[in-house]
């Protein structure tokens, strides 16, 4: 399922509305730290870290959009990639929340992505409209605008709006390594989907509202 540079996502968003509801694992907000841009990376990056980076981006998108809502529509995974022609992996979380908006559109995602800038550091997102759905919905892309593909390690985001819905895909940085096992820390195995889905969610909100 992964997003290869420079592959556009859009038949992916044409069936947003009837992704699998699945249980998004270990979605927590920024590390204790401060939050560093997610589309930075040097050699030196781990698994984690890369890891951190795509939970730390929905939950700065989960910040403005609320975090209520998304755990029926939300699922994150591991997959296999090339890491500069070695073995790789990459982690990719896809969201959606199917109830009404707090704003407009417009207005929401002009909020996620001056908050995407001001908490993370990622510059030059245009908020843009894609007219081919209906309704028609606000969108960014990033780093190359909306359905202008990832960065070259494939790290990359994709988010929309209308009035009832938003949508977001975000792919990790491919780092080297293989993806970890199911029920290692950073891929748990979840023993109770219902806990699961509300203990992520409050940590998510918690962490990124220090």
């Amino acid at each position: 399922m992964r997003l290869t540079a420079g592959e556009h996502p859009g038949d992916r968003w044409a069936i947003a509305g009837g992704w699998c509801a699945l249980v998004a694992t270990l979605i927590t907000g920024c590390s204790d730290t401060e939050c560093h841009a997610p589309a930075s990376k040097d050699a030196s990056m781990l698994m984690q870290e890369s890891h951190q980076d795509v939970l730390d981006t929905f939950a700065a998108i989960t910040s403005v959009v609320e975090d209520d809502g998304w755990a029926e529509g939300t699922e994150s995974e591991w997959n296999g990639c090339s890491s500069e022609g070695g073995a790789g992996a990459q982690f990719m979380l896809t969201a959606i929340r199917n109830q009404p908006l707090s704003g407009t559109p417009d207005d929401v995602t002009k909020r996620v992505a001056e908050t995407l800038e001001s908490k993370l550091g990622m510059k030059g997102i245009r908020v843009q409209h894609d007219e081919t759905l209906s309704p028609r919905r606000t969108v960014i892309g990033y780093p190359n605008g909306y359905n202008g593909g990832t960065a070259a390690d494939g790290y990359g985001l994709q988010f929309q709006t209308d009035p009832g819905f938003v949508g977001a895909i975000i792919y990790g940085h491919c780092v080297p390594g293989s993806p970890p096992k199911l029920g290692s820390p950073l891929n748990p195995r979840p023993t109770d989907p219902q806990q699961e889905r509300a203990s992520t969610h409050v940590r998510a909100s918690d962490r990124m509202h220090r």
